[in-house]
């Protein structure tokens, strides 16, 4: 596992040598807590304020999943101890199909996942497995599951879905019964959907 220590002063950012993730640090308040922005070429911010010992874990495109912890607040800097959790492992891309029956979803199916994420995200929260730092990644996830129905079809959208999902749960190396009540709860928040998707009630076998 790949470390390094870093500090950056306010108004400044800064990254790892082995990464191209941007830790900027806009706000702070000395010896206390700090606003930090985590960001990667080609993907979204995450905003978070972080006292000593606090951590954000980021999935990113080549250098999988990264823990940004903070381990110091001192006057007008901060300490950061960043650390790769685990490699990519490339599960996560969509697979293009010709399939003229790949179509795009309606608004209203659209509306529909959106809500069936809603209830994924309150049984996890309500099943206490999750550490705080793995919910928000698993909810950064959801949502881009979520955006991704709006540009592909459904058969590369649930393709999309199922390796995407999966390759969370690997990288992050969830337990394999938190990874198992994962897909329980995600297969019966879209049990209208996944209905005639065989590959996807398939994901209860990865723990």
């Amino acid at each position: 596992m790949q470390q390094e220590i870093i500090e950056i002063s306010q108004y400044q950012s800064g990254s790892a040598s082995f990464s191209r993730l941007v830790i900027s640090l806009p706000k702070m308040s000395p010896y206390d807590w700090c606003e930090v922005v985590v960001g990667y070429p080609g993907m979204p911010n995450v905003k978070q304020k972080m006292l000593v010992g606090d951590a954000v874990l980021y999935e990113t495109t080549e250098d999988g999943i990264l823990e940004v912890r903070t381990t110091a607040v001192h006057g007008t800097a901060a300490q950061f101890a960043i650390s790769q959790v685990s490699p990519r492992f490339g599960l996560g891309a969509a697979l293009a199909t010709n399939d003229p029956s790949n179509l795009p979803f309606t608004e209203a199916e659209r509306d529909r996942i959106a809500e069936s994420i809603a209830a994924v995200k309150t049984e996890l929260t309500a099943s206490g497995r999750h550490s705080e730092e793995q919910l928000l990644l698993i909810y950064r996830k959801l949502d881009e599951v979520h955006a991704a129905s709006g540009r592909l079809g459904r058969k590369d959208w649930l393709n999309y879905v199922a390796g995407s999902l999966t390759g969370l749960c690997v990288s992050a190396a969830f337990a394999p019964e938190v990874t198992r009540g994962f897909f329980q709860a995600v297969n019966s928040a879209f049990s209208w959907l996944f209905a005639n998707a065989p590959v996807l009630l398939q994901w209860t076998s990865v723990a």
